[in-house]
This record gives structure tokens, sequence and C-alpha cells, in this order.
């Protein structure tokens, strides 16, 4: 398993409000991936302090329950558990924030064990997957237009320039409690993960991505989408991990 991770300011933000966490750490030797992209929403700093403050606990209580995990017999429900419960503790922190100021942020988190992928998301921010040439986007993205296209009452084309396209339906951060979205993937050799941050999607296409995920080296991926991103307007952050197992 190798990575690698890349933020980019954009072309049309004064700061970067994604935070991101990446790495591949041993437990009774194991080792576990541990990925992780915040979108923070809520302008002036408060959108930074979301998704840092985000990924910061997370990560934290993760790390902290992979110390005590029994890979040997390792359960899909208890994997959610810690994952999910993390996030949940989260919101809490990020929503009882001691100004009481209304901020939130999107989030993506992959954990990687032996031969599993765990994935959880809250927002926009995604997931995909390639395996044997064909890309997959795992997650769905929490998103009013996510949810015109489920009714039928737009297409994919329409949805790529709709005016309500950054506009997500949930957000760590936001409201007293957060609904957390789980998938659990078998991956194998030479699978290829990708997370990211609208920043990427709202200016790269699908087909594209796919394109670029066919080089081999994670470092080439990342810094070939920043780019195409930036080329097509850069109009968010932009935030990228690219993992090949």
């Amino acid at each position: 398993m190798i990575y690698f991770s890349l933020t980019d300011i954009g072309q049309r933000h004064e700061k970067n409000e994604d935070s991101f966490f990446a790495n591949i750490k041993e437990y009774n030797n194991v080792p576990v991936g541990l990925f992780i992209i915040a979108d923070g929403l809520g302008g002036y700093n408060y959108g930074e302090y979301a998704s840092a403050k985000c990924v910061e606990v997370v990560k934290d209580i993760i790390d902290e329950h992979m110390y005590n995990m029994n890979f040997d017999n390792l359960e899909d429900d208890y994997v959610k558990s810690v994952i999910c419960n993390s996030i949940k503790i989260a919101n809490d922190v990020i929503f009882e924030n001691p100004n009481k100021i209304l901020m939130g942020t999107t989030l993506v988190c992959a954990l990687i064990i032996n031969e599993k992928l765990y994935v959880a998301n809250v927002g926009d921010s995604r997931a995909y997957m390639m395996s044997e040439n064909n890309l997959v986007q795992i997650t769905k993205d929490n998103s009013y237009v996510q949810h015109l296209l489920d009714e039928g009452f737009i297409d994919e084309k329409e949805a790529r320039t709709h005016k309500d396209r950054n506009k997500i339906t949930r957000a760590v951060g936001f409201e007293e409690q957060v609904e957390v979205d789980f998938y659990v993937r078998e991956v194998q050799k030479d699978d290829k993960i990708l997370l990211c941050s609208d920043g990427l999607t709202t200016m790269v296409e699908d087909e594209v991505i796919k394109n670029m995920l066919k080089n081999s080296k994670p470092k080439d991926i990342c810094e070939e989408l920043v780019r195409l991103a930036n080329d097509n307007g850069g109009r968010d952050n932009i935030t990228v991990i690219s993992i090949i197992i």
C-alpha cells in the first residue's frame, strides 16, 4: 500500500479551508491505512477551524481504538461503530464550540485493514475505487443536486452546471446530530483508491479522473488532478489523496 496526498488553494480563494490526514501505521504488526479529507464551511476562519478539528478528533479516536483491535477476528460492524462514533464525537465538538458559531465541514474517511476498505462520509467529499480499469464512486453525495438526480428531475449533465451544485444537505458540526453513510468494499493488489474534496469533482469529470488513475504513481495522480482542476477554473480549494493497494 502506497499513497500520496496534496492540497491546493485553487484559483478563487484567499485561504484553504480543506484539511486532510494520510498515514499508514502498523498496529500489532498489521499495516493500517487511515485517510481523511474535510472541506470546511462557515466563512471567516470558521470553516478552516471546523475541518481541522474534525480531522484531528476522528484520527485521534480511530488511532486509539487500533491499539486494542482484534485484527484476526475483525467484524465490519465493530469497525463501523469505531469510525461513525468518532465522527459523531467530532460533530459534538464542532457544534458545541465555545462561541456557539454555526460552522461545519464535509468529511470522507477511508480505513484500509487487511483486504477491506471501510469508508464513511458526510457531505459531498468523495471516495472512488478503480479495480481492473473499472472506476466506481463509492460514496454518494449528501447534496441538493444529488436529491434532484435521485428523483429524476435533472440528469448528470445538468447536475454539473446546476446553480445549487454546492448546496449540501449534511455536514459535520452544523446540527446537534449527524447522520453518517458507511460503505465496505473488498480490495485486492493494484486496486486504486481516490479521496477528494469537491474542488476536484466540480472541475474534473469522472472519465478524466479515471484516465488519471491509470498512472502507477500516487504522486503523479495527485499532481495531475490538481493541475487539471486549476486549469479548468479552480473555483474551490482542491484536496486529493491517492492510494494504491
